[in-house]
């Protein structure tokens, strides 16, 4: 082959490769792009409340429409004077349909204040590789109980919830916390609010898809709450053009006090499209300082 042949066949084969005839081991290494993700179909936000009153313990649930799923949810305590513990905000999914619970139970099942409960679910047509996971904490009477669930690899965390079992009237959830860094695990904690030898367990429950198209992790700064009986809420709005699924919330502060937490209201808001998230002290309220956070998984 001559001078004049060579730099043909180099001219050529630049040309070839340029055009992606060819493929160099430089760009072999490089993975294709996501093919593009449609909006989530056949979002829909449901509420429902329970009836007002001093019952000592409450349930509802928010079901999805005929043929929807759930995918996440929330809940709201209103009223109950303080004392008032969240014992379950959690999806439920069976051959009669797809809803989000909500439990909640007095302190020692004794108050004479009124209250009710609220459920709100996050329902849609049903996106792929859905999978719902329950990880429960061991059942023994070990006070201050935390457990943390990961989605199956290739899928992401989408709604998160917690449920107790065990111990009624004397234990409460303190928190669900969404972990941004992977964002396919989720976290539950719980304590007794009444010191008890009764054995219990608090399970974290994840809803997991595939990646929702435009999926994204929002999270507040933090809020203080200085003094005693202090009660603080904090908003996290969703980027335009995005919906809210999942919501969380993150403590921080000593043992003792985040023990006696309650959230009176974690769920996520469809307008504007965020989370919304309120920390209440159990009464009587201690004189510490604690800080909180709130999360949400947004996506179109």
């Amino acid at each position: 082959m001559n001078t004049r042949q060579r730099r043909t066949l180099l001219g050529l084969t630049a040309v070839a490769t340029g055009m992606g005839m060819f493929t160099t081991a430089a760009d072999a290494a490089v993975p294709p792009p996501e093919a593009p993700q449609a909006p989530v179909s056949g979002y829909t936000y449901v509420e429902r409340s329970s009836r007002l009153s001093s019952d000592p313990a409450r349930s509802v649930s928010a079901p999805c429409p005929s043929g929807k799923v759930v995918l996440a949810g929330g809940v709201r305590i209103v009223g109950g004077g303080g004392r008032v513990l969240l014992r379950g905000s959690y999806p439920g999914h069976s051959a009669s349909g797809h809803r989000w619970l909500a439990t909640a139970e007095r302190i020692g099942g004794r108050t004479p204040a009124r209250w009710y409960l609220r459920a709100y679910a996050v329902c849609a047509d049903k996106p792929a590789g859905l999978t719902y996971r329950t990880v429960p904490s061991a059942f023994n009477s070990n006070s201050g109980k935390s457990i943390t669930g990961t989605c199956p690899a290739g899928t992401r965390l989408v709604g998160a919830g917690a449920r107790l079992r065990g111990a009624s009237h004397r234990v409460g959830i303190n928190s669900v916390t969404m972990t941004q860094l992977t964002q396919r695990s989720a976290s539950a904690r719980a304590a007794e609010a009444v010191a008890t030898n009764l054995p219990w367990s608090v399970a974290v429950h994840l809803a997991c898809a595939g990646p929702l198209a435009g999926q994204t992790f929002r999270e507040s700064g933090w809020k203080a709450a200085v003094g005693r009986a202090q009660s603080r809420t904090v908003v996290v709005d969703c980027p335009r053009g995005t919906r809210a699924f999942g919501a969380g919330m993150r403590l921080a502060g000593a043992s003792t006090t985040l023990n006696r937490l309650v959230p009176v209201e974690l769920r996520p808001t469809q307008s504007p499209a965020g989370a919304r998230v309120t920390v209440s002290e159990l009464a009587p309220g201690r004189a510490a300082t604690w800080y909180v956070k709130a999360q949400v998984i947004c996506a179109r």
